[in-house]
């Protein structure tokens, strides 16, 4: 079985998957409103912490997909195994988002943050939708050639790190 490559392929211009990435977008909070989602109850110092420690543990599962990930070219059905892999993690992330958007009153850069939500809720999304590919190689193939995981991975991995040293911790 020929080992399952992660590197997007620019080339197919997917315009509907596109359009489901933008519409997925709006299902991740933008904002502080809702039950337990109001910054206006924490102060500056108990959003840096929560922040903080939402960064470590997103941090953490990026970590542990790319080793899950590598796993998955030995399995029976690679492609189910990344699947799985995928939505495990968009899941984590989205929570990360959420939490970063219920959280503006932290002290770090309003740009830091900010870059990281997006990042966040672009990869999370993502990871949403190959999820759901469908368990063959040609459906997730389609998918991935839309996206490049592992540049959004690095690049949130990148976002969250700054997030954290703008919050001097």
């Amino acid at each position: 079985m020929t080992p399952v490559i992660r590197r997007a392929r620019w080339g197919l211009p997917l315009v509907p998957l596109v359009l489901v990435l933008a519409l997925a977008l709006a299902g991740c909070s933008s904002g502080g409103g809702g039950p337990g989602g109001s910054a206006g109850t924490t102060t500056p110092a108990q959003a840096d912490a929560t922040v903080q420690s939402g960064g470590k543990t997103v941090q953490s599962a990026m970590h542990g997909y790319l080793t899950d990930v590598a796993g998955c070219a030995n399995m029976s059905s690679p492609v189910v195994c990344l699947e799985a892999a995928d939505r495990t993690l968009g899941d984590k992330i989205h929570a990360y988002a959420n939490l970063l958007a219920r959280h503006q009153r932290a002290a770090a850069s309003g740009a830091d943050l900010t870059k990281a939500l997006n990042s966040s809720q672009m990869l999370a999304n993502s990871l949403e939708i190959l999820g759901e590919a469908q368990p063959t190689q040609a459906n997730y193939n389609q998918v991935l050639n839309t996206f490049n995981i592992d540049a959004a991975i690095t690049q949130l991995q990148g976002d969250v790190t700054t997030l954290g040293r703008s919050l001097g911790k």
